[in-house]
């Protein structure tokens, strides 16, 4: 009996949320489409690491640059839920939310798009920072959660850069220059705050993940 692999169903759900989006979300959401396709491009490289388990290949290192420079857009989607303020969601009498299905079927997708784009990018996270690991300190395998706090805190800086800079990742690879000119332009107190938030928001839904997967309930 043909069984998908947990590989290939999250591939099927990226596509099909992708194609779903862009045929069907409305302005002004209809930017999630590529969002989305953003944060599916590192967790697809690190599908494709593996292939590549040896320090010494130049792929890996390639491999693993190019991810990292993709991850910060997985745990960026949650960010996107601000935009849900344009729905207006509260009445103007009182305060109260209204109950229009059209502004909750917005808002469940936004929420599933967010929840699946930073989760399913933890999960690359773990899998790319063990490889890592069993690579280069096989000995010292709790180095793994160095590596993780360590790319958590590199992609906050990189969530900064797209949502006030509102640089993607791509423009890296067609203005590097101008990239750069705008990176050195970025330093500030309320920068760094923001930096230290959005890792420890990225370093605690990791533990949620990880306790998630490693509890067995009893009924």
């Amino acid at each position: 009996m043909f069984k998908l692999t947990k590989q290939w169903q999250i591939r099927i759900f990226f596509w099909i949320a992708i194609i779903l989006l862009k045929l069907f979300m409305p302005k002004p959401f209809n930017f999630m489409a590529f969002n989305v396709f953003l944060a599916y491009i590192p967790v697809e490289i690190g599908f494709q690491l593996p292939r590549f388990n040896d320090r010494r290949a130049l792929a890996f290192w390639v491999s693993l640059i190019v991810w990292l420079l993709f991850y910060p857009n997985t745990p960026y989607v949650m960010t996107d839920l601000f935009h849900l303020s344009r729905l207006n969601p509260h009445t103007s009498i009182n305060g109260i939310l209204k109950s229009d299905p059209h502004i909750w079927l917005i808002f469940a997708i936004m929420v599933l798009c967010a929840v699946s784009c930073l989760f399913f990018g933890l999960l690359s996270l773990d899998q790319v920072s063990h490889q890592l690991t069993e690579l280069i300190t096989p000995k010292h395998p709790t180095l793994k959660f160095w590596w993780i706090i360590l790319f958590s805190f590199i992609s906050s800086i990189g969530i900064y850069i797209g949502r006030f800079l509102r640089l993607h990742s791509i423009y890296l690879f067609f203005t590097p220059s101008w990239f750069f000119q705008q990176l050195m332009s970025i330093w500030s107190i309320n920068m760094l705050k923001f930096t230290l938030i959005l890792t420890c928001l990225q370093i605690l839904s990791y533990w949620i993940l990880k306790t998630v997967q490693n509890t067995r309930f009893k009924v």
